[in-house]
């Protein structure tokens, strides 16, 4: 198994543990990301995911995207399942990825895009944990591994439109999930 295979699957099972733990009421409440609530911080989490099981299996993107159905947590499992089970084949990780960002991006291994949704998804962790009111710790290693894979790539692609906002300054002696989360423009 890939580190970032490795990463992604433990993501996973943290974004789980999350859910696990949220009421229903989340799906409602107002998420750290702007103008976001719970829904959008699921159906991106559950897109992504989507898109990862999409490209593992095909090498091309998803026809649709999912959105939150009457059961989020089953809908959740069954989806993670999947995706794991299709990332568990032989060669699939040295297969290509057909452009997942667009044109301008290229193509990619499934182990690299698996390493990028991995760092993706460890954000909204703590997105989802925040607008739960649950434990919003992460994971040290994977808080390691987000802060680099985001640190690797250019301010310009970090903070267009979609991405993150502006960075901010961490108050003195934080702690490295601050200091990650600070860095992708959230406050904590």
């Amino acid at each position: 198994m890939s580190e970032n295979l490795q990463n992604y699957t433990k993501a996973v099972f943290s974004f789980d543990h999350v859910l696990k733990s949220a009421k229903d009421t989340v799906y409602a409440r107002k998420a750290p990301c702007a103008g976001w609530t719970g829904t959008d911080v699921f159906e991106h989490a559950l897109g992504n995911m989507s898109m990862v099981r999409a490209f593992a299996k095909t090498g091309k993107g998803p026809k649709s995207t999912p959105k939150l159905g009457k059961d989020p947590l089953g809908q959740w499992i069954r989806l993670r399942d999947d995706t794991l089970g299709t990332l568990d084949q032989p060669d699939v990780l040295h297969s290509t990825a057909s452009e997942p960002f667009g044109p301008d991006f290229g193509d990619m291994p499934v182990d690299a895009l698996v390493g990028f949704m991995a760092a993706e998804l460890v954000v909204h962790t703590w997105d989802m944990a925040r607008t739960a009111k649950v434990d919003e710790r992460l994971e040290p290693k994977l808080v390691k591994f987000t802060h680099a894979a985001w640190k690797s790539l250019g301010e310009d692609v970090l903070r267009m439109e979609g991405m993150f906002g502006p960075a901010i300054k961490p108050v003195k002696g934080a702690d490295a999930q601050t200091k990650m989360l600070n860095f992708l423009g959230r406050k904590v």
